[in-house]
């Protein structure tokens, strides 16, 4: 019974962080650090329905790939590395600009705290049967460098390249009823 408590209380979590996440990358793509197509908006329901629909497909590719088990424990394992950096930055700037003004002076036992848990989650996963989908976790992370230079920055200015980005956006805006 307990067994299965948390795993709904599991579901539950990671079910909320892929709601969410399909916002950070919504906003992602309105700052301009994303391809603009995924900060569509749909005018009827004024969601971020193509970050919805993108973080959809990639889950289940990810299902379809190993099981929901690994699912759960990618899926957090691959959050934490951004919030140990949240934390050491938070530690590195108390020592670095103790001179800037902060809204709030968070007690640094929680940055190191919460630095010290991440590293943990983040590691845990290659210590079990599921390594093997945490590397790839890892290697779609890490994939986001090249994605972001190539299609956001345009940094090797492939011809047509531009284009093919407005095209997209525009196809998928009138598909899918966004702006």
């Amino acid at each position: 019974s307990s067994g299965i408590n948390a795993e709904y209380g599991s579901l539950g979590g990671v079910q909320c962080t892929f709601l969410y996440s399909s916002r950070y990358i919504h906003s992602g793509a309105v700052e301009g650090l994303l391809p603009q197509v995924l900060g569509l908006v749909s005018t009827r329901f004024k969601t971020p329905i193509v970050s919805i629909l993108y973080v959809a497909l990639t889950t289940v590719v990810f299902v379809l790939i190993g099981n929901i088990d690994a699912l759960i424990d990618s899926a957090s394992f691959t959050m934490f590395p951004f919030i140990v950096l949240c934390c050491t930055g938070v530690i590195v700037m108390r020592y670095t600009h103790p001179e800037l003004p902060r809204p709030y002076r968070v007690p640094l036992i929680f940055p190191v705290l919460m630095t010290l848990f991440g590293l943990f989650v983040f590691i845990s996963p290659f210590t079990g049967d599921n390594w093997g989908i945490s590397l790839l976790w890892v290697g779609l992370t890490l994939l986001g460098f090249p994605i972001y230079y190539v299609l956001v920055k345009d940094v090797f200015k492939i011809p047509g390249l531009a284009w093919a980005m407005k095209k997209l956006r525009d196809v998928t805006a009138d598909a899918l009823g966004c702006e």
